[in-house]
């Protein structure tokens, strides 16, 4: 149990503002596996999500991260990228239409498998993702290989 009920108990009445939505509540309903109270936004806490791909073969006609299924809508707050062995290149975000989300971000797969690179630049007209959109990571060329993670917020 992450929480003694004491705990939760303070949760519960930590706040005036939140007095009806019961944080310990939820907290005890999550250590449990309820997850039908996981929509702690009501409170107004946005926690960030992390989206992890790997990009394991061709990417550079694009991978589709999402095929016209986003889960839910969420805007793309930074883009990480760890190199893996290849070649070195650039990988980019876009939409569907296809729009850049991002710059052309280093990978340098053959200079060291070890470099982290961030994207530059995130367009914000476009890094909004509306749910079931489609969401496409593509790499400057076929031996391209990293880890793509992507850090967003649900909106």
């Amino acid at each position: 149990m992450l929480f003694s009920q004491k705990q939760l108990d303070r949760l519960n009445r930590s706040c005036p503002m939140l007095a009806g939505v019961k944080v310990g509540d939820k907290f005890e309903k999550l250590e449990k596996g309820d997850l039908s109270e996981v929509g702690i936004a009501d409170i107004g806490i946005n926690f960030p999500v992390f989206i992890t791909y790997e990009v394991a073969g061709d990417a550079s006609s694009g991978l589709k991260i999402f095929d016209a299924d986003a889960p839910f809508k969420f805007e793309i707050l930074d883009v990480i990228i760890e190199a893996r062995e290849g070649t070195d290149g650039t990988v980019k975000l876009t939409t569907i239409t296809p729009t850049d989300i991002t710059d052309a971000i280093t990978c340098e797969g053959a200079t060291s498998d070890k470099a982290i690179t961030r994207a530059g630049t995130i367009d914000d007209g476009v890094s909004e993702i509306d749910e079931n959109e489609t969401l496409i990571v593509k790499t400057a060329a076929a031996g391209d290989r990293c880890l793509v993670t992507i850090v967003a917020v649900k909106v």
